[in-house]
């Protein structure tokens, strides 16, 4: 049984995982994709000059193992004014649609804002948030506009029980935790087997990301 794990900040703990190594663009856009796949993009709290960073991101979304724009995204408690950050955002959606990769959002308290971008740009590329700590009542909302979730080590059980399987993932993120662990304690919530829940999340990989069998 293989484990996706679909942000992280580090490789897979177990060379049969499958993880996909988040990668920033900050201040000197002096960049080396990790040897995996990997997402790239410009993260709100790291927006510094935004024309250099944008061709940065650019020049190097097209590699073949980048399979994801971002974590781009909205965060009301960074320095960057939230115009900039939706000017920033806005250009990392409309270069996922280009290149038909999925978009990996970072979201702080800016809910509104956010979903009222995707009605803006109806993208046809899928938009994933990542990390999602929401209620019940705010997934079900997301995945009414579209959105797919991602579950970390910490999240809301209502969120995750009003989530259709097939709109959700699991993650690591920074944290110093195993992705098999993450995939236990969402099947315990969801009340799945692993097994049940490797299959939906194993299903949701190969529809959404450029990864072979």
């Amino acid at each position: 049984m293989i484990y996706y794990d679909i942000h992280t900040h580090q490789p897979s703990v177990h060379v049969e995982d499958i993880a996909i190594v988040n990668t920033i663009i900050k201040e000197d856009c002096e960049l080396s994709l990790p040897p995996v796949y990997c997402s790239v993009g410009i993260h709100p709290w790291y927006i510094y000059n935004v024309r250099e960073q944008l061709s940065c991101l650019e020049s190097i979304i097209s590699a073949s193992n980048v399979v994801a724009i971002g974590e781009a995204g909205l965060d009301k408690l960074a320095e960057t004014p939230l115009a900039i950050q939706q000017d920033v955002f806005l250009k990392q959606a409309a270069l996922a649609e280009e290149k038909s990769k999925p978009l990996i959002i970072h979201c702080v308290k800016a809910w509104t804002e956010l979903i009222a971008a995707r009605k803006m740009v109806k993208p046809q590329t899928p938009w994933i948030i990542h990390g999602f700590r929401g209620n019940g009542e705010l997934a079900q909302q997301l995945i009414s506009q579209g959105f797919y979730l991602s579950f970390g080590e910490y999240f809301n059980p209502s969120a995750l029980q009003s989530a259709r399987l097939d709109r959700i993932f699991a993650e690591t993120d920074d944290k110093e935790i195993d992705i098999q662990a993450v995939y236990r304690q969402i099947a315990s919530s969801l009340h799945l087997s692993l097994e049940e829940l490797a299959s939906g999340l194993e299903n949701n990989v190969h529809n959404i990301f450029s990864i072979g069998y």
